[in-house]
Formats: structure tokens, sequence, C-alpha cells
């Protein structure tokens, strides 16, 4: 009896969870979209019976559409810091970039307390608010197209999306030929361009589509919007 009084006192004097989780948390010091990034910093100290802590940083992404977060992999993450031997108060920041979106990003850090021989003493975990990312791909499309002269095709052809195109080709299909495609240079976000093509005379009522990266060769944020018709006049 005198032996089981003696364990429970030993368990009791071992921080609980909910004791640990008083002395650990992280932030999202950060969150910038434009630059695809964001900061965490996780904050611990000590504990009675700890003389070191450690802590562990994982980057967690929950995508549109979907309920929980799940695991992706980061450079710097997922590995243990620990703090200098006496130590009584440990900060640590853990910065991500290059972040894809659309999606949302948080950080969940493993907290941990160290005896004098390794043994641990107490543990947690905590998690930070999300910092969402929307989609930083470019979005190509036709704003706007024309006849000038009866022979010169104008498209006026736009980047609507979050990052720059690349060059792009632009074709313009008539119903008895196709004409181009033509090299677009690279358009920066929210910016457009006219783009002229010489062709046959268009005569009234012809109906003529413009169509930008026709062969799909760009990642976009939307590839349903790349084309434009009219008629012409």
């Amino acid at each position: 009896m005198r032996r089981i009084a003696l364990l429970i006192g030993c368990f009791f004097a071992i921080a609980t969870p909910a004791q640990a989780a008083d002395h650990a948390s992280v932030e999202l010091t950060a969150c910038a979209p434009r630059e695809r990034a964001a900061e965490f910093e996780a904050r611990m100290t000590s504990v009675d019976g700890a003389t070191r802590m450690k802590m562990r940083f994982t980057l967690q992404v929950r995508k549109p559409g979907k309920r929980g977060f799940k695991r992706v992999a980061a450079p710097g993450f997922n590995t243990w810091t620990t703090a200098d031997p006496g130590t009584s108060r440990y900060v640590f920041t853990r910065r991500v970039e290059s972040l894809i979106g659309p999606a949302s990003y948080r950080a969940r850090v493993r907290f941990r307390w160290v005896g004098a021989r390794g043994a641990k003493v107490a543990s947690s975990r905590a998690y930070s608010r999300a910092c969402r990312q929307p989609d930083h791909r470019p979005n190509l499309i036709v704003r706007a197209l024309s006849v000038e002269g009866g022979r010169s095709y104008v498209a006026l052809v736009a980047n609507s999306g979050r990052s720059a195109s690349g060059p792009v080709e632009l074709e313009l299909r008539l119903p008895d030929r196709v004409l181009g495609p033509v090299t677009v240079e690279s358009l920066e976000p929210r910016r457009q361009r006219l783009v002229r093509i010489r062709g046959p005379r268009c005569k009234a009522g012809t109906s003529i589509t413009a169509t930008v990266d026709p062969l799909d060769l760009v990642d976009e944020r939307v590839e349903t919007d790349n084309a434009l018709t009219t008629t012409c006049a």
C-alpha cells in the first residue's frame, strides 16, 4: 500500500498536458500573400523538473472544399530544435515561402520538456491561426476584339491573375482559316496589351474568335475564359 502511494505521488509531480499547455504557444506573426509567405513564432517556458526545452514545427495545409488540415513538407520544418541547457524561456521563428494557393496554412508545434537524464518531463502541442493564400497563377483573357479598316484584327489581351504569364500565343479563327498564332510578350499581373493580326477583309456578319494560349500551355487560375467571339460589322 505504501508503494502504491509513492507511485501516485511521483505521477502527480510530472506536469499534466493542461499544465504544460500553459507554458507553450504558437502564433501567426506574418501572413504575406503578395510574397507567398507566412511566418510563425513559438514560445515556451520551463516547467519544474526540466533542464532543457525542445520544439518541432510542422506546416499544415487545407485546400478549398476540404474539411481538415494535412501535413505538407517545407524547408526547416519537421525537425526538433533545442534550447541551451538552463534556458527558462525559449522563442523560435519559422518562415515559409513559395506557398501555393488557393489554400490556408497553419503551424502545429510540438513542445517537449526534458529532464537531466534525457527523460521526458512534459509535452504539449499548439496550433497557430491560418494564413490564407489566394491562387497566385496568371489568368489570360481576351477583353475585346475588333476589326479596323476591314483587314486589321485587334485583340485586347489581359492578365487578370497574380503572377506573370510568360510569353503566350494568340490565334484568330475565321470561318475558312486560322490566322496566327502570333507570340505575345509576357504580361505582368493586371496588365493588358493590344495585339494586331493582319488578315483578309472581314465581311459583315462573319463570326471571328480570338483565343489566347490556344494549346493550354500556361497553367492558369481559370482555363475557360481564354476566347472571345464577335461579328464583323
